[in-house]
């Protein structure tokens, strides 16, 4: 009965130390997955951040490009409204100096048309005030 209880307590070691065995490698195995995953965390993040920094560099240089292209339509815009501005200014000063006689006539002949206006106005309203007159004396 010794010899069985030895082979039993042989077992039983056997036995616990496959357990442990395998608790052991498991161990081991998960240790080795997280450590796997801890480390591609890293690299994601080291990956991300130099997306992060390239794009915002990007932003900063569309915003640069942007900010000059605003500047440069406002500044050209300056410059067009000012040679309009000066343009008109010569157009004015050309039909001052070239068109004087014409702007004259031209003013004498409405002064003219107006004064005829007048005459033929003041003609109609005699001929009503007369005509006021006829009714009244007949009524």
């Amino acid at each position: 009965m010794d010899v069985q209880w030895i082979a039993f307590g042989t077992l039983c070691v056997a036995i616990l130390g496959a357990f442990l065995t395998m608790m052991s490698r498991q161990t081991d195995n998960r240790n080795k997955i997280l450590n796997r995953i801890e480390q591609n965390k890293e690299e994601l993040n080291e990956e991300l951040a130099a997306i992060r920094i390239s794009s915002y560099e990007e932003y900063k240089v569309l915003r640069k490009e942007l900010a000059d292209t605003v500047s440069l339509a406002y500044r050209e815009f300056g410059e067009t409204v000012f040679g309009i501005r000066e343009k008109v200014t010569q157009v004015e000063l050309w039909i001052r100096d070239e068109l004087k006689d014409t702007r004259h006539t031209l003013q004498g002949g409405m002064d003219m048309r107006h004064s005829i206006t007048d005459e033929k106005i003041e003609k109609v309203s005699d001929r009503v005030r007369q005509l006021e007159i006829g009714n009244q004396r007949k009524t």
